[in-house]
C-alpha cells in the first residue's frame, strides 16, 4: 500500500491530567494529527526532544518541570525554540499571562474551564498555519 505523501502534523500534549491527555489525543487524532503525550514537563522535554513534534499543547501547572520550566528550555534550545506552543491550563490570571508572554515562547494561552476540544485543535491549526 502506498504511504501517504504528506506525513501527519505530530502533536505533543503535556499534561499531568490523564483525562486531558486522553481527551485531547482522541480529539486531534480524529482530527489527523499524530499524538505523542507525556505526563509532565521533564517527561514533555524528552518526548520533545526525541519527537520533533510539529506543535506543542503544554499544560503550565504540573510536577517535577512545570510549563514556564519547559518554555524556558524551549527557548534556550534553538532545535525546538521555532515549535509553536500552545498553552492549555486552568491558571487564568494576568500575572501568569505576563509571565508566559515574557518568555515568548508560547503563541496562544488557552484556559481549559473557557474552551472545548475543537477550539483547541482550532487553534492549534492557526498555530502551525503561521508558523
Amino acid at each position: 500500500m502506498e504511504e501517504n505523501l504528506q506525513r501527519k502534523k505530530l502533536v505533543c500534549i503535556v499534561d499531568d491530567d490523564d483525562n486531558i491527555r486522553e481527551i485531547y489525543s482522541v480529539k486531534f487524532a480524529r482530527d489527523g494529527f499524530a499524538v505523542v503525550t507525556a505526563r509532565d514537563g521533564e517527561e514533555g522535554l524528552s518526548v520533545i526532544k526525541k519527537e520533533r513534534p510539529d506543535v506543542i499543547l503544554l499544560d503550565i501547572q504540573m510536577p517535577v518541570m512545570d510549563g514556564l520550566e519547559v518554555l524556558r528550555a524551549l527557548k534556550g534550545d534553538q532545535q525546538l525554540t521555532k515549535i509553536p506552543v500552545v498553552i492549555l491550563s486552568n491558571v487564568d490570571s494576568e500575572e501568569m499571562f505576563q509571565k508566559v508572554g515574557d518568555l515568548g515562547a508560547a503563541q496562544y494561552y488557552l484556559v481549559k474551564s473557557l474552551t472545548d476540544p475543537q477550539k483547541v485543535v482550532d487553534i492549534t491549526l492557526e498555530a502551525l498555519a503561521r508558523q
